[in-house]
């Protein structure tokens, strides 16, 4: 399935696209896929017009079903069937002006007008360092937290990733993995902090999610132990780096003001059901957090490198193994949380992979086991049901944690889940000390 949408492109001297029409012009349309504006707007406008763009981030001349574009450069400008004209000729003058008017061509902005411009050409200087000269730059992302370009070169490709303030840490974040486990993350070429960016070597694998051998799951998930444990009482370079800091002595102290905002995000509930949680409820579930992260506190292994939102498709399986990419949602916590997140995502989004699930977690185990002893790991793998959903409930609560949350709904649900397998861990817990 496809969607149509419609296309505001600007060339090198602010005129807009326009279809030849016999009676008036109009904007060009494509189909892209939806949910992938990045990636499948660029292909789209190269295959259906051929043209080579950039995507402008333009925040305040949103409109639904309508991108703004640029071009990359004057030579992709001509195009039988189309012709460049003034926005005011376009019978669409007065929506296509208030979208106009917010599309600064002076700016330097991230994924603005005169950006790309710069970006261009940091990025033709850095890799001509290396030998190489760049033969094509395409959009893979362009919206308000980041750009994200690959770049096709004379040799191999490579990777641009550019991002907001608010995605600062990844950059750094990046460095410190790239560093210390060089085998397993991305090299970097090089940086550039004005805009939070970093230019990557090109991993050249297939996304573990395509991978229908167990063994190279397995092989995965014993990777990513050993670059956990190797983090493990080193970790507070992550936490100054920007890493989500969720250790459980940290999560004790914000335990009541995460419970006050579910309390009122339960209120901001449309409907019911689901059921809502009363402040009752959530009076028992913050007793019963408070035992569980004491508890996980408590292991010599409580804190080191996690990903709050590991992802099967981001780790490829190369010639050389298993690598990782794209860990901007690193924490510092109890790092068996990612294993936790690997099996269940995986039974999730492949549910004829169910079976698998013990096999995955007996082999990210046994190397914890054999560094740290199999009944202590034991014993902490048996709170990861609560934890690690306690752990990304608290990671979403803190990124926007004053007033309406956009991860509201999420919260609600990671909440009811957290107050059924938190009952269900202290319950037998205290049935077993009866």
């Amino acid at each position: 399935m496809t969607d149509k949408t419609r296309l505001l492109i600007l060339n090198q001297d602010k005129q807009v696209l326009a279809c030849n029409r016999e009676i008036q012009p109009t904007l060009p349309e494509v189909y892209i896929e939806p949910g992938r504006a990045g990636i499948s707007l660029s292909r789209a406008v190269r295959e259906q017009l051929g043209l080579e763009v950039f995507i402008l981030v333009a925040p305040e001349a949103t409109t639904p079903g309508l991108h703004i574009l640029r071009l990359q450069s004057r030579e992709s400008s001509s195009m039988s069937g189309f012709a460049w004209v003034d926005p005011a000729d376009l019978p669409q003058c007065d929506e296509i002006r208030v979208t106009f008017d917010h599309v600064e061509a002076e700016s330097v902005e991230l994924g603005g007008y005169l950006w790309y411009d710069q970006a261009a050409t940091w990025i033709n200087l850095q890799l001509k360092h290396f030998g190489y000269t760049v033969r094509k730059l395409e959009q893979w992302n362009g919206r308000v937290d980041g750009v994200l370009l690959r770049v096709v070169t004379s040799g191999p490709d490579f990777w641009f990733k550019a991002g907001s303030n608010f995605n600062r840490r990844e950059m750094e974040i990046a460095q410190l993995l790239a560093a210390e486990s060089p085998l397993c993350f991305p090299r970097i070429l090089a940086t550039n902090s004005a805009w939070n960016a970093l230019l990557l070597e090109h991993v050249e694998g297939r996304e573990l999610y395509e991978c229908n051998d167990l063994r190279m799951w397995e092989s995965a998930a014993q990777l990513l132990a050993d670059v956990q444990i190797n983090w493990v009482g080193k970790s507070s370079s992550l936490i100054q780096a920007g890493a989500a800091d969720l250790r459980a002595h940290s999560m004790i102290r914000k335990i009541p003001a995460f419970l006050d905002h579910i309390e009122a995000a339960m209120g901001r509930q449309p409907k019911t059901p689901p059921e809502r949680l009363t402040r009752a409820h959530l009076d028992e579930l913050g007793a019963m957090l408070n035992t569980l992260s004491a508890e996980v506190a408590s292991f010599d292994f409580s804190e080191s490198l996690a990903n709050a939102d590991f992802s099967p498709h981001n780790t490829l399986i190369t010639g050389t193994g298993p690598m990782f990419i794209d860990w901007a949602e690193a924490c510092v916590s109890l790092p068996l949380i990612t294993g936790e997140y690997m099996w269940n995502r995986m039974a999730v989004e492949s549910p004829e992979r169910v079976h698998w699930q013990d096999a995955l977690r007996a082999a990210y185990l046994v190397r914890w086991k054999e560094k740290y002893g199999a009944w202590e790991v034991e014993r902490a793998a048996a709170l990861l049901p609560a934890f690690s959903v306690f752990a990304a409930a608290m990671f979403y609560y803190e990124r926007e944690s004053k007033g309406c949350n956009p991860n509201d709904s999420y919260l609600r649900s990671l909440t009811r889940k957290l107050h059924q397998t938190a009952a269900k861990i202290c319950g037998h817990r205290y049935a077993l000390q009866d």
